[in-house]
């Protein structure tokens, strides 16, 4: 499990970050382009909408990431967009949706198209001097970013703080993750604000059903690969057992307890 844990917020740093490459001035010489379809109402503190391609997925460095520097139209119902990138192989293309009200994180990825010819994971393409320019067109979902609901409750640690920590977050899964693609695919909200112990959390999120809530760490001078699972929220019938959590519209679910236990943070 922690194994796992460690792809998805080795990736959320990476785009918390906001870094992407650094084009410079000579024109690259492939382009990735095609249409933006939007679906649903768009929120009203939306910031922008921008692209991001990653060559390997989940990324596991800063420099791995590109991103656009300017949004995409998000006024319109369909919008045009572009990227001169350079020759290669690029395993994942998205759109990522920045807020006014929150700092934007993992969970605000608006589209991540998936290939079902390849286990469903994210659709993937080349670009090469035969064929340098690839066409694919993405839908985004407003409904994903329109957070309605909030998941609430307390963390508590079975001891101080490491003097290594560097962060420690908090986050909400439409399913269990069962491999290290579905840390993204499936997560619904994520907090990296988790400080103190005892420590009181609010999720925003969408109205629906959530599997798994999780608390993950990460060590200063560790890898971004690193991250660990110190514990979740469990069945209080199943103790063990992830529990489920439903929210409904305008629903605020409180309650939502998990212990996180140090040794976990340990090899």
């Amino acid at each position: 499990m922690s194994a796992r844990g460690k792809v998805l917020l080795a990736a959320a740093i990476v785009l918390l970050s906001g870094c992407g490459k650094d084009y410079g001035i000579k024109p690259l010489p492939g382009m990735v382009r095609g249409k933006v379809i939007f679906r649903g109402q768009r929120p009203a503190d939306t910031q922008g909408v921008y692209l991001i391609v990653a060559p390997h997925f989940p990324p596991h460095a800063i420099n791995e990431l590109y991103h656009s520097p300017n949004s995409v139209d998000t006024h319109r119902d369909t919008a045009y967009y572009e990227m001169e990138l350079p020759y290669g192989r690029y395993e994942a293309i998205g759109l990522w949706w920045y807020g006014t009200r929150t700092r934007s994180n993992l969970a605000d990825i608006l589209a991540l198209p998936l290939d079902p010819f390849q286990e469903f994971r994210p659709l993937g393409f080349e670009l090469t001097p035969e064929n340098p320019v690839c066409e694919i067109n993405l839908y985004a979902n407003w409904a994903v970013v329109d957070r309605d609901g909030a998941i609430e409750g307390t963390i508590r640690f079975d001891g101080p703080y490491p003097a290594d920590t560097e962060a420690t977050a908090v986050a909400a899964y439409a399913e269990v993750p069962q491999k290290p693609s579905d840390y993204i695919i499936f997560l619904r909200s994520l907090d990296f604000s988790v400080t103190g112990n005892p420590f009181r959390y609010r999720l925003p999120v969408r109205h629906g059903t959530y599997k798994y809530i999780v608390v993950f760490w990460l060590g200063k001078r560790m890898p971004l690969s690193e991250f660990r699972t110190l514990g979740f929220y469990e069945d209080p019938t199943r103790p063990g057992h992830p529990g489920r959590v439903v929210v409904g519209a305008g629903q605020t679910v409180r309650g939502i307890d998990i212990f996180a236990r140090w040794e976990n943070a340990r090899p």
